[in-house]
């Protein structure tokens, strides 16, 4: 004779009750409360393209960084150099530097990396296309 679970006998667990009570008054209540929302609000486009802006110049004062890494043995770095100089140049501050040019080339025409590659022609397009801002010096 096999005994089957929906003979056994059940304990009344009061603790696992509560939690269920608690969990829908919590619920009940938060339907009422607005979402929380992070950074601008999507109506807010003047806060939304301050944001970008933001972003968009903190990834100028990295162009250093980027050229640096550009060197990087990891693919994925290189990729991320890429697509970062290819941001810059969406955004029109593309930088008008020789050695953005240069290396940008050398990683679309001679790594090992397809991706790398087709990031860095990506980059080089966006670069014809929107342009280039001259730095200036302060």
């Amino acid at each position: 004779m096999t005994a089957t679970m929906a003979s056994a006998p059940t304990q009344r667990d009061v603790s696992q009750e509560r939690l269920r009570a608690l969990a829908f008054w919590v619920g009940h209540h938060q339907m009422a409360e607005p979402q929380p929302h992070i950074g601008p609000r999507p109506d807010d486009w003047h806060a939304r393209e301050e944001a970008i802006q933001r972003r968009v110049g903190e990834l100028e004062l990295m162009v250093p960084e980027l050229k640096r890494l550009a060197g990087d043995a990891r693919p994925q770095v290189r990729t991320t150099v890429a697509k970062g100089f290819a941001m810059l140049a969406q955004a029109g501050r593309g930088p008008a530097d020789r050695d953005v040019w240069g290396l940008l080339l050398d990683l679309s025409k001679y790594d090992t990396d397809p991706v790398v590659r087709a990031a860095a022609e990506e980059a080089l397009d966006a670069l014809e296309r929107h342009g280039a801002v001259a730095r200036t010096v302060t």
